[in-house]
This record gives C-alpha cells, structure tokens and sequence, in this order.
C-alpha cells in the first residue's frame, strides 16, 4: 500500500476490515480517526489497495511450485514462533558485529513466503524463495547466509537432507521440528549438538488457502485467517538450536541464564537436552513443571 502515513508498511499489512476494527489486533487508530474526512477518491483507492492485497494472498497457492512437494508439508510457522527466536538471532547479531537487519538469514524451504513478512516485521531480513533448495545446491547457487532459519517439510529425507547441508556449511542453525524427531528420522542427527527452545503452549501451524486440497473441503476446517490460512496443531513442536561456530551451545545457555543479556519471550524457556524439556498434552497445556495448566474458561 502507498497510503503515507494512514496505512501499515506492506510487510504488516492486514486487511482494511481488521484496521478499522478496534476488536481487532491490526486495528489502526488513525485510519479510523481521518476515515470520514478522507475524499471519496482516497477512500476507493484504499479500498482498491485493499482487494488487491486480498487477491494476491489467495493466489499464492495457484502459482505452481517449481519442485514435488507433499501437500501436508505445506505448514508454515506462526509468528508467534518467529517472536521467540527474535532475541537469539538479535545474539547472532550482535556478536558478528551486524545490526539486526543485517544478518544474513537463510531459510531455504518456500512455501507461501510468509517467513519474510514476519521477520520483516521483527526486523529482520532474510532470504526464501519460491525455488529448489536441492537444485540449488547441485547448482552451486546457495547464497551467502549467517544463520539458517527454517521449518522444514517434515517428510521423506528432507531432515536428513538439511543436516548434511549444515554438516558442509558449519552455520549457526535454528530449525522448528516435532519434538520426536531424533536419529530415528535421520542417523546424522546428533543430539549433542542442539540446545533446545521450548513454548510455554504448543505452536500453531498455517496452511495458506488453497495450499492443502483436503483442509480446503473438509468440512471441519479449523480456524482460519485471511493473512495465515487455516491452523493446526497437529503435534508439540520446539526449536532445535545449533550455535556453532559463532558460540558453544553452552555459552549461549550461559548468556542467556547469567549475563541478562538476552530476554526470552515470556513462556518460552531454553533447555540443554530434549529429555528435560516437559512433556505436553496434545492441547499443549503443561506448565514448566510438567503439571496440567488450568483451563482458561471461555468468555460468554
């Protein structure tokens, strides 16, 4: 949108509904505050913007990827999960001597390109494209990168595929995996070499509209959101975190626990090994003892 100061930047955007409601979290106070005074030809012109924004969301799942993919990889990852690392890849940061916007961020598996709007929105950069991350490396093409930042599709060999990637390149590594994932998907996994980032409730997961024929006509669709598509949550999920060669993983704990440097999301807490991490529930409704959390009780 080119709106001046009445509209988000385009990697916030949310639709004019979502603006000008107060109920809602994109609500914008000064658009709803000039609306009325706006011109007739100014408000078309938002509202044009506005229907082109929400054409161009629903046809991202029409544009044929350019590589096989399993229609139930097509998962991307919630902002909420993005709010969390943002501390640690501020740490990366920081001690390669870059600001934030300057870290070479490097996810290499596209699905609907939502990871850049979301970094964007954190203020980060960070290379995905709608390619072929295999091709890519047959064809000696990967791009510089400080740190690799994915969820990864979650079947065939791709895990295993990843880790040899990151065996050959020796970057610092964020990825977003099932917490059973261990040397039973991939005899290159080495647990030793993960710390681990755990939420205080289970991740949501987004399939863009159009991206997965059975969510689209099933008849228990899920919650759905225009910018996100349709969430799931289909299992309890943490970030796997290599730092090397920037830092040990045990320096990084160290920074975190001690120096007070960096400040973890609330309810997100940092683990040395998976087996401390608290076993949840499918809703993922454990407290950071393990202990059942009270059911919030809905609002009538």
């Amino acid at each position: 949108m080119d709106d001046g100061q009445l509209t988000a930047p385009p990697h916030r955007w949310a639709s004019l509904a979502d603006r000008l409601n107060p109920n809602r979290a994109a609500f914008d106070a000064q658009l709803k505050a000039s609306w009325k005074s706006l011109s007739k030809v100014e408000r078309k012109r938002i509202i044009d913007e506005d229907k082109r924004q929400i054409a161009a969301l629903k046809a991202r799942a029409k544009e044929r990827l350019p590589f096989e993919s399993d229609p139930n990889d097509h998962c991307e990852t919630s902002p909420t999960a993005y709010e969390h690392i943002a501390p640690i890849l501020e740490l990366i940061a920081r001690y390669l001597g870059k600001k934030n916007e300057d870290l070479l961020i490097y996810d290499p598996y596209f699905c609907a390109g939502s990871v850049v709007r979301h970094l964007n929105k954190l203020g980060f950069n960070v290379y995905n494209k709608r390619e072929d991350f295999y091709q890519v490396i047959a064809d000696d093409r990967v791009p510089q990168f400080d740190v690799l930042l994915t969820n990864p599709p979650y079947s065939g060999d791709h895990f295993d595929r990843l880790l040899q990637f990151l065996e050959d390149k020796d970057r610092p590594s964020l990825m977003l995996l099932p917490d059973y994932f261990s040397e039973n998907k991939s005899n290159r996994y080495k647990a030793e070499n993960y710390c681990f980032l755990n939420p205080g409730e289970r991740y949501h997961y987004w399939t863009p509209e159009g991206m997965r024929p059975s969510d689209d006509n099933s008849k228990k669709r899920g919650h759905r959101n225009l910018m996100l598509g349709t969430r799931n949550s289909p299992f309890a999920s943490h970030w796997y975190i290599n730092m090397n060669p920037v830092m040990t993983n045990d320096e990084f704990i160290s920074v975190v626990e001690e120096s007070g440097s960096v400040t973890l999301a609330e309810g997100s807490y940092l683990y040395r090994t998976q087996e401390e991490i608290p076993k949840s529930n499918f809703k993922g409704t454990t407290t950071t003892d393990g202990t059942p959390r009270k059911k919030r009780k809905k609002k009538r």
